[in-house]
Parts: structure tokens; C-alpha cells; sequence
């Protein structure tokens, strides 16, 4: 975050050298550099987030392997045969195992998603507040795209 703000600080004062911009120009465009910073911001911390799920996933895989191979050498070193129930109940524990990595990747997916929201919506508020508009979809431009507004 300290990076972003180094950015904004270091664009305001290029951005105010320059005087031939009228002052709501001027406004609406660093308002609109700010949020483009910010949502930019976003998408490396939503990388950064994702990475962490998928490390925390393989972990978690590794963790119940060595668990599932502990359990299984045991069992293979009664000389007993894994059949019936027993073999249902270790397939199951594999399946759960699966079932858990995928939901933390899920969840690092989600949360992911939650930053790029809250990012944008932060950004398209620093652009409105600037003098410009928000970003919006095609549906919602509704007429203004034909210049009837």
C-alpha cells in the first residue's frame, strides 16, 4: 500500500507541474490515474492471494498424504488385506482430503474476488468524486453509447 502511495504522491506532483490542463481536467484525470493505481494495486494483491491458497492447498495435500501413507503401511504391516468396510473408509478419507484442497482453493478464489470488488468499487468512488464517472457496463450506458442522453 505504501507503493501505491508513493505512485499517487509522486503522480500528483508530475500531474501539478503541468498547467495548461483546466483544473476539472485536471481533477477528473487524477482522479481517474488514482483509481487506475488502485485497482492495479488490487490485482497483484489478488495474485498474491491466489498464490497463497494454492500453497496452502498443496500443503494441506502433503500434510493428509503423509497421514494416508502412515495409516496404510501400518495396516499393510498386519498382514491383513484391506477389503470391505476398512477400504471404504480409507477411500473415503481420500475423497475428503480432495474435497478440502478444493475448497481452499475456493475459498483463495473467493477472496480474491472480494479484493477486486472492493477495489473497484473504492476506484470507480476516487473517479466520481474527481469529476469523471464511474466504470460501467455497456447495459448500463443504455442510450449515452448513441449520444442521446
Amino acid at each position: 500500500m505504501a507503493v501505491l502511495q508513493q505512485g499517487l504522491d509522486l503522480f500528483d506532483d508530475v500531474s501539478g507541474a503541468f498547467g495548461d490542463l483546466s483544473d476539472n481536467g485536471r481533477s477528473s484525470g487524477i482522479a481517474e490515474a488514482k483509481a487506475r493505481l488502485l485497482e492495479t494495486d488490487a490485482e497483484g494483491d489478488a495474485k498474491d492471494i491466489r498464490r497463497r491458497a494454492v500453497k496452502d492447498a498443496a500443503e494441506l495435500r502433503e500434510e493428509r498424504e503423509k497421514g494416508r501413507a502412515g495409516r496404510n503401511t501400518r495396516w499393510g504391516g498386519s498382514n491383513l488385506a484391506m477389503s470391505g468396510s476398512k477400504a471404504l473408509v480409507r477411500d473415503a478419507g481420500r475423497i475428503k482430503d480432495t474435497e478440502d484442497e478444493e475448497d481452499t482453493l475456493f475459498e483463495g478464489e473467493m477472496n480474491a474476488q472480494s479484493a477486486l470488488r472492493d477495489a473497484r468499487t473504492r476506484a470507480n468512488m476516487l473517479r466520481i468524486n474527481g469529476g469523471g464517472t464511474g466504470d460501467r457496463s455497456i447495459l448500463s450506458l443504455g442510450s449515452s453509447i448513441y449520444g442521446r442522453d
